[in-house]
């Protein structure tokens, strides 16, 4: 029989040993890639990330726009259902092209085509090369849209796997906690390039071709640069943390001053991170995480 005094001690004593025996790094906070544990044992299956360059001045965009969300969209016919769109992420870049104008480019537009975000993701060529819209990119290979778009990379298999687990979005402010593990040794690989990014629904706004909803619009890259992260990762699982803050005045800037007529709302943030090889454009692995 165990003694009250015995009883007593274990009680108290009990969430002091739950809390040691669980998993610390989960609370930690990585300012550089960090060992947290070990690899995948074996390859496993992609998720697939539609990259769509548009803007709200090519008339051709809502279109292919309204398209490709009704897949997504449970009320409609050409919904593809939830086991697929919970692993197909999408990123909606406004661009320059046919025009300029559209607010949610001018915000983050540089001064010189070598920093501007457009220009190197989809015309220098260093990731893709085109500048027509409107155009999709799904895991790294320009589309037409249609559901097998997504279905058969969805098939694919690959070496790595990344987790936002313990990534929080509050209010204006995301901290990210981004987990990758690998089932090989990279370590000497230099085509790994880690992209994270924050990304908005229901924006409201209305411009020249009268599209009053855009939804997945790319805010910024919350990785530095524009050509994203090189990763080195062997064998194991190795983390690293990353803050990020939405600007209050998206998207105001000094090309224009008048629009205040864009309606947004922080409820609707939501962050990308995906994997890239920078020879071959493969989208390795992508995640998300929304609100």
């Amino acid at each position: 029989m165990i003694s009250s005094n015995r009883l007593r001690f274990y009680f108290l004593f009990l969430p002091f040993i739950l809390l040691s025996c669980g998993d610390d790094d989960n609370g930690s906070n990585f300012s550089d890639w960090t060992a947290i544990g070990s690899g995948l044992e074996s390859n496993v299956l992609k998720n697939v990330l539609t990259e769509f360059q548009g803007s709200t001045n090519c008339p051709f965009c809502p279109a292919a726009d309204a398209k490709l969300l009704s897949y997504f969209d449970s009320n409609s016919d050409e919904y593809v259902g939830s086991d697929i769109t919970s692993k197909w992420f999408l990123i909606n870049y406004h661009t320059y092209s046919p025009s300029r104008g559209d607010p949610m480019y001018e915000f983050l537009r540089a001064e010189t085509a070598e920093d501007d975000y457009c220009y190197i993701r989809f015309e220098e060529g260093n990731w893709y090369q085109g500048s027509s819209v409107p155009a999709t990119y799904t895991n790294g290979v320009r589309t037409s849209i249609y559901p097998e778009m997504a279905l058969v990379p969805m098939s694919q298999k690959t070496p790595i796997q990344i987790s936002l687990s313990g990534t929080k979005i509050e209010g204006s402010n995301i901290d990210i906690r981004v987990s990758i593990k690998s089932s090989i040794d990279m370590v000497s690989s230099d085509s790994l390039h880690l992209f994270i990014c924050a990304t908005m629904d229901n924006v409201m706004y209305t411009g020249y071709n009268q599209e009053p909803q855009h939804q997945d619009v790319f805010l910024g890259w919350i990785t530095a640069g524009q050509s994203g992260e090189l990763i080195s990762i062997g064998n194991e699982e190795i983390a690293k943390n990353y803050s990020w803050e939405m600007p209050s005045n998206w998207p105001q800037n000094n090309y224009e001053n008048s629009w205040a007529q864009v309606e947004w709302d922080n409820s609707n943030l939501a962050v990308i991170a995906f994997i890239q090889n920078k020879y071959t454009k493969e989208i390795v692995q992508v995640s998300g995480i929304d609100n």
